[in-house]
């Protein structure tokens, strides 16, 4: 199965994330702010195997903008 990356993702179910594509949903620039957020507890990251970067879950990110939006 391939994923469309960012916004343009219209999987369904759970996936884990990039910093970058999290950024992307998220609307910000850069992904040094979604670093930022994991190192203050904001959005927990996790380690996968094969890769020495770590990923967010799309639904964390997700439920993030939900709040957000509560919050307007």
């Amino acid at each position: 199965m391939k994923y469309k990356t960012g916004t343009r993702d219209d999987y369904a179910g759970e996936r884990f994330l990039t910093f970058s594509e999290a950024s992307e949903f998220l609307g910000i620039r850069s992904y040094s702010r979604i670093s930022e957020m994991v190192r203050k507890g904001m959005l927990p990251a996790f380690e996968l195997p094969d890769t020495d970067r770590l990923r967010v879950r799309k639904g964390d990110v997700l439920a993030l903008i939900q709040l957000h939006i509560q919050k307007q």
